[in-house]
């Protein structure tokens, strides 16, 4: 058995407050070429990667109901937040899963939903 203590768990989590702008001065931290050529990423985005983002999560809610239930189902709880690595070493509320949860269901919605596909901007997107 190992040997190690379970540290104690109290009747609720402690979220670190919000700092608005925490990471503005931040950018993306881009991983080397020769890093991503064996994950079949280009490197630099290509010329038309929004309408390839929006194919790529079509693929991926085609395969997977799981992800199609995830996206439907969130209530925006915040549950998450508490265990997101992200959010707890930035305390940027940009930076809370629910919030990028967002921006991917948004997209999900405009595109691969009933109302996103024949009433767009039901679901706030252009026309």
């Amino acid at each position: 058995m190992a040997a190690f203590e379970t540290p104690p768990l109290g009747e609720y989590p402690v979220i670190p407050p919000l700092r608005e702008g925490a990471m503005a001065h931040s950018k993306p931290y881009v991983a080397k070429p020769d890093l991503q050529k064996p994950l079949g990423f280009p490197g630099e985005l290509v010329p038309d990667w929004e309408k390839v983002a929006v194919t790529r999560l079509g693929q991926l809610v085609s395969q997977s109901r799981a992800l199609q239930v995830f996206l439907d189902s969130c209530v925006k709880c915040g549950a998450c937040t508490d265990k997101c690595h992200y959010y707890l070493g930035t305390a940027d509320p940009k930076n809370m899963p629910v919030a990028r949860q967002d921006l991917l269901r948004s997209v999900y919605r405009r595109y691969y939903s009933f109302a996103g596909k024949h009433f767009p901007k039901l679901v706030g997107g252009a026309t």
